[in-house]
């Protein structure tokens, strides 16, 4: 995971502002989208009630009797279950789990309280994966992560709670489930798509090019047309960034074009306008 600001990211990023290409501009692209929704559950508890009546007999000669407790026919008299405790994560032990992994930056704009490179690659020895591999992305992407690299308290301890996660061997034990979710075509879109505003610069509406290769490299691994697209961009250098619509699109556009480009409509499709350039590379004669 690279660095999004010149104090954060190392050689891959720089904090100025980048020049846009014209083919991240509004002109360049025909904007496509689709709406992601979100649920949210609630539950709520009813509670039954019941009264005490008096069932003594009005004749004085007559015992009184003992009051019974009955209930009203409408309200039940089950009480209802309480939901057992969470027994899988504690929330102290997470706490000193995500303290393990701050302090240990040289950037002073990673905050006491968050894990930055560092500690996010002491992390990824603890659980042995590579800081190469997607893993973090994919950690990223379930703690609902803002800004690459950098995980904050807030999003670690409510991400883990949810995966019911609070140690290395847990999440050692998990992650190649999570990875595995993205076989699913909708999880991966989402996952997709998601990478895009986690690895852009908080200020910008773009990816700069360097960023945007390296995650194609990363989440786009044995796709149909990553490597020619990725030699299509170091050789022509057609853009410095990669904007949302043109990020968006190559996924698509991998994923229904045939290497070979045979089903590939130039009249009647609308992919950004980088993408019908890189249909022309293609097409070039070999020298």
């Amino acid at each position: 995971m690279g660095n999004k600001h010149s104090s954060q990211r190392g050689s891959t990023t720089t904090s100025s502002t980048t020049n846009h290409s014209n083919h991240s501009s509004g002109n360049s692209t025909r904007p496509r989208g689709s709406k992601v929704v979100d649920t949210h559950v609630g539950s709520s508890f009813n509670s039954a009630s019941t009264k005490l009546v008096d069932n003594s007999n009005s004749n004085p000669h007559t015992t009184p009797k003992s009051p019974t407790r009955t209930t009203t026919a409408s309200i039940s008299t089950t009480a209802p279950k309480t939901p057992l405790p969470n027994t899988t994560f504690h929330d102290k032990k997470c706490q000193a789990w995500f303290k393990s992994y701050t302090g240990l930056e040289d950037d002073e704009d990673v905050e006491t309280e968050q894990i930055g490179p560092n500690g996010i690659a002491k992390l990824c020895d603890d659980i042995e994966v590579s800081l190469a591999a997607v893993d973090m992305l994919v950690l990223a992407y379930h703690l609902h992560a803002d800004t690459m690299p950098i995980f904050t308290k807030d999003e670690w301890m409510k991400g883990m709670a949810s995966l019911e996660v609070d140690s290395s061997e847990k999440l050692k034990q998990l992650m190649p489930k999570l990875v595995a979710k993205l076989k699913d075509p909708k999880e991966f879109k989402e996952f997709y798509r998601y990478i895009f505003m986690f690895a852009k610069d908080s200020d910008q509406k773009c990816m700069l090019i360097d960023t945007a290769t390296g995650m194609m490299e990363t989440v786009l691994e044995g796709r149909a047309h990553v490597k020619s697209f990725l030699e299509f961009l170091e050789a022509k250098k057609p853009v410095k960034v990669i904007n949302k619509d043109q990020w968006y699109s190559f996924l698509e556009f991998s994923d229904t074009i045939a290497e070979d480009l045979s089903n590939y409509d130039g009249v009647n499709s609308a992919w950004p306008v980088l993408l019908d350039e890189y249909v022309e590379w293609r097409n070039e004669p070999s020298d």
